[in-house]
C-alpha cells in the first residue's frame, strides 16, 4: 500500500512538474524527477499509519526474586481529591 502510494505521487509529481516547468535538458530533467521522488517517498512516509512507524513497546511481567514464591506487592497511589477550579 505505502509502496503505491509512494509511486503514485512520485509519478504524478514528475509528470506534474516537466509539464509546468518545460525543461528539455537531461541534467535539469533529472533533477525535476530528483525531487518527485523525494517527494513520493516523504509522502509515502509521511501518510503511513503511526502504527507501523513505531517499534512495539510490549512490556513483559516481572518475574518474582528466586527464592520466593509470593510476587511483589502491586503499588498502591494515595487517592487525593482534584479540584477543577479552586475559590479563594
Amino acid at each position: 500500500m505505502q509502496l503505491g502510494v509512494g509511486t503514485l505521487i512520485a509519478v504524478v509529481a514528475a509528470v506534474a512538474l516537466l509539464a509546468v516547468s518545460g525543461e528539455t535538458g537531461v541534467w535539469r530533467i533529472a533533477v525535476l524527477v530528483g525531487f518527485a521522488i523525494a517527494l513520493g517517498t516523504l509522502s509515502a512516509v509521511l501518510l503511513s499509519p503511526a502504527a507501523t512507524r513505531r517499534a512495539p513497546q510490549a512490556f513483559a511481567p516481572r518475574a518474582a526474586a528466586p527464592g520466593t514464591d509470593q510476587p511483589e506487592p502491586a503499588a498502591t497511589a494515595a487517592r487525593q481529591p482534584a479540584y477543577a477550579h479552586q475559590s479563594r
